[in-house]
């Protein structure tokens, strides 16, 4: 089984990503001698080149968290979801509720089909 020598071996205090880098610069400026800006990037191959992504503030759970919260509740605290215990429970706290005497509740035989519920408050 052959060995790879020095020339093709990875570099030891290199990230792979750097040296795909070199790798694709060298090759471009073999191809395109005159490419100046070619020439320049591969002096300065060193350094992070790449932002790291943002990951989304709401996640999915979080959206649906949330509407519970404010349709049950009546309002909601960002704070219900910090990662600081103290803060998660003061916010818990200080939830206020729904008065029901001002919410119109249903009366009688109520419908509770798929399509009662999809033409909530309208008429056919």
């Amino acid at each position: 089984m052959a060995t790879k020598g020095k020339a093709t071996a990875a570099p030891a205090n290199n990230t792979k990503l750097e040296a795909n880098r070199r790798r694709r610069l060298e090759r471009t400026v073999k191809a395109q001698p005159n490419n100046e800006q070619a020439a320049i990037a591969l002096k300065e191959t060193r350094g992070h080149k790449r932002k790291k992504p943002n990951s989304p503030y709401w996640s999915h759970t979080m959206i649906r968290e949330a509407k519970l919260f404010k349709e049950f509740t009546g309002n909601m605290d960002l704070n219900i979801f910090s990662s600081i215990d103290a803060v998660r429970g003061n916010a818990r706290l200080h939830l206020s509720r729904k008065d029901w005497s001002q919410i119109k509740l249903p009366e009688g035989k109520v419908d509770f089909t798929l399509g009662a519920r999809l033409n909530r408050g309208r008429v056919n």
